[in-house]
């Protein structure tokens, strides 16, 4: 099968451990762009923390962002978004508040958060670490919110954070129990939970960006690390686990890498596409 596009997750799949991207996965991706693959990110960030890890590459990639909620092409041209409805966020603020658990939730650009400096809030700790051009912006919001005219249409995400994981899954199961006909619930680390409109993940978002560009689900690769990669796996053609993905994704996968540390993702890009 010759492969016309990969889609590759960031944290854990791309980025190493301290989120970075290794000259050797690097030189891959620059390789497999020269020769005419289309490159994808996809992820569960926030659009503007992916775009600007694609400062790095030497091209533009597409970006399939916030799981799916928003993609967009080479040239920053929005091909679709998925936005929350304010009675949603409203219905998870309570619910939020009511447990105890800390939230956030975002836009393409900005992170709205009730109290960013959290240990849980990972946008404001990874501006005090990065460069300017790395950082996301912060707003703070009350906890009882008054929605403006500034979130509507534009929150494609919402996450909760505790590191009590039975809490977590108790919120979750009661997220997919009274929502689960307009929510989507999956996660991307043991202490989250990621919410966004029913049907949408990375696997739908693969195959909306398969449409744009005319290219099948067979001629796709798709490389990930966790719960939230699941559809974006199942949906490509190979699909491709890292060594140090979830078991769950790697009874899923095609074909399993080499770890994030051991540039996985050039293994799979020089094995299989170039």
């Amino acid at each position: 099968m010759a492969y016309k596009l990969v889609a590759i997750d960031m944290d854990d799949t791309l980025l190493t451990h301290d989120k970075q991207i290794s000259r050797e996965n690097l030189e891959a991706l620059q390789k497999a762009h020269d020769s005419g693959i289309y490159v994808v990110i996809s992820t569960g960030r926030i659009y503007a923390s992916a775009y600007a890890y694609s400062e790095f590459l030497g091209f533009k990639p597409y970006i399939i962002a916030s799981n799916g909620a928003m993609i967009r092409d080479d040239k920053d041209i929005e091909i679709y978004k998925s936005v929350l409805d304010l009675d949603l966020i409203s219905y998870l603020i309570e619910l939020a508040n009511k447990n105890d658990i800390y939230y956030h939730f975002y836009s393409d650009k900005i992170v709205y958060s009730p109290e960013s400096s959290s240990k849980y809030q990972k946008y404001g700790e990874w501006n005090r670490l990065y460069a300017e051009t790395l950082r996301v912006k912060v707003e703070d919001i009350p906890k009882d919110i008054d929605f403006t005219d500034k979130l509507k249409d534009n929150i494609v995400k919402f996450v909760m954070f505790d590191e009590d994981s039975e809490k977590i899954k108790r919120v979750r199961d009661i997220i997919d129990n009274n929502k689960g006909g307009k929510l989507e619930t999956t996660s991307s680390f043991y202490n989250n939970i990621e919410i966004l409109n029913k049907g949408v993940n990375k696997g739908y978002g693969l195959k909306i960006l398969g449409e744009y560009l005319g290219v099948d689900r067979a001629e796709m690769v798709a490389i990930g690390d966790s719960e939230n990669d699941i559809e974006m796996v199942e949906y490509a053609g190979l699909g491709v686990a890292m060594e140090n993905a979830i078991e769950k994704l790697k009874k899923t996968a095609d074909f399993i890498t080499k770890s994030n540390m051991e540039n996985g993702v050039a293994y799979v890009i020089n094995k299989f596409i170039l």
